[in-house]
């Protein structure tokens, strides 16, 4: 675990196997709090990797039709324009099934992010 990385909501770990290293980070974007304190996060993650794949499971609590749901927030465009600019994919895909569900209704808010090292070791390219 990178103990400097990690808190009450976010996790990081190095995985290594093989000659194979990846940055993997579980996180938890607190409603009550900034979105500028996680995207600050992500930012630490993304320097302490420099060029190694970086994964984030991460439930988000913001809402964007780029990432399938019906409405987009402030704080979903906020973390997309956040993901614009520091080059980051999402690999959620499209389905009927949503992230998140309860009583009062159901979104996408649970995203799984990626940097492009990670993509390209998946693409191929």
């Amino acid at each position: 675990m990178i103990r400097q990385l990690s808190d009450k909501d976010a996790v990081r770990e190095d995985v290594i196997k093989g000659n194979t290293k990846i940055i993997v980070a579980s996180m938890y974007f607190d409603r009550e709090l900034q979105i500028e304190n996680d995207l600050e996060k992500i930012e630490q993650v993304l320097l302490h990797a420099k060029n190694t794949g970086v994964i984030i499971a991460t439930d988000t609590n913001d809402r964007s039709a780029l990432w399938y749901d019906r409405v987009t927030n402030k704080l979903g465009r906020i973390l997309e324009e956040f993901m614009t600019t520091k080059q980051l994919f999402f690999l959620n895909e499209e389905s009927s099934d949503t992230t998140f569900r309860n009583g009062i209704g159901k979104s996408y808010i649970d995203l799984t992010i990626i940097n492009p090292q990670l993509l390209s070791s998946i693409t191929g390219s």
